[in-house]
């Protein structure tokens, strides 16, 4: 009888099917198995593993409790080699990674050509902001989009114009600690969701304007301002001098609370192999859809608010009082320049705009937390901040009172600025700088291939520990001349490890004498630092986040003592999530006896 008559398929054909059918597989699993970059060193038990590294470093976390950074370093010190190799992805290149400011300096400063702006950071962000310039490579068209955005950034706009709404959100938050510490009496409490909250408020304030109605950090304070005497006594209750305290939280505002939802996402997508599969099933759950209606439907409001104010018969001569109208007249001079009609409501616009809301908040909150562990558990620092604040700041310490906004923006004080230098030195808020290969090309003597990704460790092998010996033959010729013209620079192998502001400190010699000591001035360029990364696609909002921690610091520590937490609540454990964030975040605060104190 015919088999095929019935509908059942001859041996053959099964065969023929199965044959194929393996083939295939074979081929598949061929193709996603890791193919190691010849010479580069690497896990060997991880080249032969259809998941690569995936395993390894999922078991490294769990027995370690460390991130995907803490993993590289281990093995880099494993292998004794500042450049590995790692597979993360299926079906992909490598990721090369190297741990060594020296090199990584040369690539992003004197070897643009070769490596340009990764698009993994753009995959990142990818179902947030679409049309930022951060998916832009090098070229024309980035350079087009970043003068929309380019003098957001200039000194004048960040003092006169952002800098009174920072000032006015950051002396909230002071206020709502002052409540705090007052019903704590001693006690730690988590202050994470403050700092990720007045961030918030300083960034959302500098895109729509001193007038912005919304507060992450007002509700907080409201709510602890309600409560009787009973409500506080509730909140006391439990736990000894040790035991944090847990206070009410406020409600925040629909829009806030979208922007804080949409911020988590990233987090899902942060390590995920498959960053595009993953924002689609992200962005269309529910309450992530009506985040970002709520997101978009405030942009535009905002946008049609100072198009109509700007460009109207009477927009003349109007002052511009955020970074949206500043963005509103930026597109209005380029349409003209351009000879076309400007388009105020683009995607593009929308995206810039919340580009800086989310990166700004993002990554300041996450320094700050460190900040304040920083200077927690290191107070002869503290002291001397507080003493260089006081001495610059004489008449508002004189007065009882917050120095002013313009007086924060416009002192020289050295020692502030090597605080925030050592924070970012040591915080790795964003740990590492990717770059990608444009051409083949070499890189500490090995191949690289053109596509490949290149990450640069922040704090790891020469920032935060000692750096591996390297053969200046493995090095290019351009990292070659800078050490021969004596532009390379190193930290003390001794104490790069810990927080010390003093690092950043040069004594600017006997011909330079005040009060009968040598004048002491910050010296950015003391040693290797990457927190910003470096060159033409360095951290564009940097200016930004400096003023920010600027008004913090100075304004927590004018107002505060940091007193030291108890080992259970000061750990130094990290989780990757957007950024490199402490696993613990708690103060104990004791105001600062001042005149000022009393008159409240």
């Amino acid at each position: 009888m015919d088999l095929l008559h019935l509908g059942i398929p001859s041996l053959t054909t099964v065969t023929v099917v199965g044959l194929i059918i393996s083939l295939a597989l074979t081929l598949l699993y061929h193709a996603a198995k890791p193919k190691p970059i010849p010479g580069i060193p690497h896990n060997v038990a991880s080249a032969g593993n259809l998941l690569g590294d995936v395993p390894a470093i999922t078991s490294h976390i769990r027995a370690t409790e460390g991130t995907f950074i803490t993993y590289i370093i281990d093995l880099m010190q494993s292998l004794n080699t500042p450049i590995i190799q790692v597979f993360i992805r299926p079906f992909s290149k490598p990721l090369v990674v190297m741990g060594d400011f020296h090199e990584a300096h040369d690539v992003l400063i004197h070897r643009s050509k070769d490596f340009d702006r990764s698009d993994s950071l753009g995959d990142l962000v990818k179902g947030l902001a679409p049309d930022h310039h951060i998916h832009l490579k090098t070229g024309d068209a980035w350079k087009r989009q970043r003068r929309l955005v380019q003098d957001l950034m200039t000194p004048t706009f960040l003092h006169k114009v952002a800098g009174p709404a920072l000032h006015a959100n950051v002396a909230r938050m002071v206020n709502l600690w002052r409540e705090k510490a007052l019903i704590a009496d001693g006690r730690p409490w988590h202050a994470a969701d403050d700092i990720n909250h007045v961030a918030l408020d300083a960034v959302t304030a500098f895109a729509f304007g001193e007038g912005f109605d919304h507060s992450a950090t007002r509700p907080a304070l409201e709510t602890l301002r309600a409560l009787d005497a009973e409500g506080i006594a509730a909140v006391r209750r439990g736990g000894d001098k040790d035991a944090p305290i847990e206070f009410p939280p406020g409600k925040g505002g629909e829009l806030l609370e979208a922007i804080l939802e949409l911020t988590e996402t990233v987090g899902e997508v942060q390590g995920n192999p498959w960053p595009a599969l993953t924002w689609a099933w992200v962005m269309r759950r529910p309450r992530i859809k009506r985040a970002v209606r709520v997101k978009e439907a405030y942009i535009m409001k905002e946008l049609t608010s100072a198009v109509r104010r700007l460009t109207g018969a009477d927009g003349q001569g109007q002052a511009v009082r955020s970074a949206v109208d500043h963005m509103v007249v930026s597109e209005t001079k380029l349409a003209q320049k351009d000879g076309r009609a400007p388009d105020y409501f683009s995607r593009v616009m929308i995206d810039e705009i919340f580009g800086f809301v989310f990166a700004g908040h993002e990554t300041t909150s996450t320094t700050l937390c460190w900040g304040l562990k920083f200077l927690s558990d290191n107070p002869q620092a503290q002291s001397k901040l507080r003493d260089a604040l006081q001495t610059t700041f004489a008449a508002a310490h004189a007065e009882g009172r917050d120095p002013a906004v313009h007086e924060i923006t416009g002192s020289h004080i050295p020692y502030l600025d090597a605080t925030m230098e050592e924070i970012l030195r040591c915080a790795g808020t964003a740990p590492v700088v990717d770059r990608q290969a444009v051409y083949d090309t070499e890189l500490l003597g090995y191949k690289i291939s053109k596509g490949t990704m290149l990450t640069c460790l922040v704090t790891g092998p020469t920032m935060m520990s000692p750096g591996f010996e390297i053969p200046d033959a493995q090095r290019s010729a351009t990292s070659r001349a800078a050490k021969g013209e004596g532009r390379v620079r190193a930290w003390d192998p001794q104490d790069m490890a810990l927080f010390n502001p003093d690092r950043w400190i040069v004594r600017t010699g006997k011909d330079n004498i005040k009060d009968g000591q040598e004048v002491e001035e910050f010296d950015p360029t003391a040693g290797p630092q990457l927190a910003f990364g470096l060159g033409t696609r360095g951290c564009y909002g940097k200016r930004l986040v400096y003023v920010e921690m600027r008004m913090v610091l100075v304004l927590v520590v004018w107002n505060f003592e940091l007193l030291a937490c108890p080992p259970g609540l000061s750990g130094y454990k990290s989780a990757l999530i957007t950024t490199n964030e402490p696993r613990q975040c708690f103060v104990r605060l004791r105001e600062v006896g001042r005149a000022a104190c009393k008159a409240r």
